[in-house]
């Protein structure tokens, strides 16, 4: 399970980011998240959720990535959709 929240260049380390801020996506919305998913042939639904830190808050939602075995850890799947996304972004503009 990942939380836009760890991609999140506003936020500080501390409230939940788990990659730099030079690194991280200027925004992250779900159908961001599917399209990255899909380039990097990941299985991955997004599901409503919010995040545990800021649960007050009225919206939300969780990315669940499922892989048929153990390729990695979670820091090096949050980081490698953090560069897809990146890469997305860039080329939308």
């Amino acid at each position: 399970m990942i939380w836009p929240e760890y991609l999140s260049p506003d936020l500080s380390r501390g409230r939940g980011r788990k990659v730099m801020k030079a690194s991280a996506p200027s925004r992250v919305t779900p159908e961001l998240v599917i399209r990255a998913c899909n380039e990097l042939s990941w299985k991955c639904r997004v599901e409503e959720g919010r995040y545990p830190r800021t649960w007050f808050e009225p919206h939300g939602f969780k990315i669940i990535v499922e892989f048929e075995s153990k390729i990695a850890s979670k820091n090096s799947v949050i980081r490698s959709l953090t560069a897809k996304l990146k890469e997305i972004s860039e080329r939308k503009v």
